[in-house]
C-alpha cells in the first residue's frame, strides 16, 4: 500500500489532433452550401410555374394585399442574399446567353 506522502505516478500520452472531424465540418460546409444552392434553384423552379396571366381580374384582386406581402418578402430576401453576396466584393452578373 501508498502512504498519502507518496506522488501519485501520472502518465500522459499527447496525440495528435485527428485530420477526420476537420475533414468532417469541411464537409458539412460543403453540404450546407449546396442545399442552400438547390433550395435556391428550388425557388426559382417555383415562381416559374406561377402564371398570373391566367387568373382573372377578380382573384387576383382578391388575393392582391396577399401577393403584394409574399412578392415583397421574396424580394427582400432576394436583396440580403444578394447584398451578402456583393459585400464580399463579388459580382452578380447575368449568365451568358448559349
Amino acid at each position: 500500500m501508498r502512504s498519502n506522502d507518496e506522488p501519485a505516478s501520472v502518465s500522459l500520452v499527447v496525440r495528435p489532433m485527428p485530420v477526420g472531424p476537420r475533414n468532417a465540418i469541411d464537409r458539412l460546409r460543403n453540404r450546407e452550401r449546396l442545399e442552400s444552392i438547390a433550395r435556391l434553384r428550388a425557388a426559382v423552379r417555383a415562381l416559374d410555374q406561377v402564371n398570373v396571366s391566367e387568373w382573372d381580374d377578380s382573384a387576383l384582386h382578391q388575393d392582391l394585399e396577399e401577393i403584394s406581402a409574399t412578392l415583397c418578402a421574396i424580394d427582400a430576401q432576394l436583396s440580403r442574399v444578394a447584398d451578402a453576396v456583393r459585400a464580399r466584393g463579388f459580382r452578380i452578373e447575368e449568365p451568358l446567353a448559349a
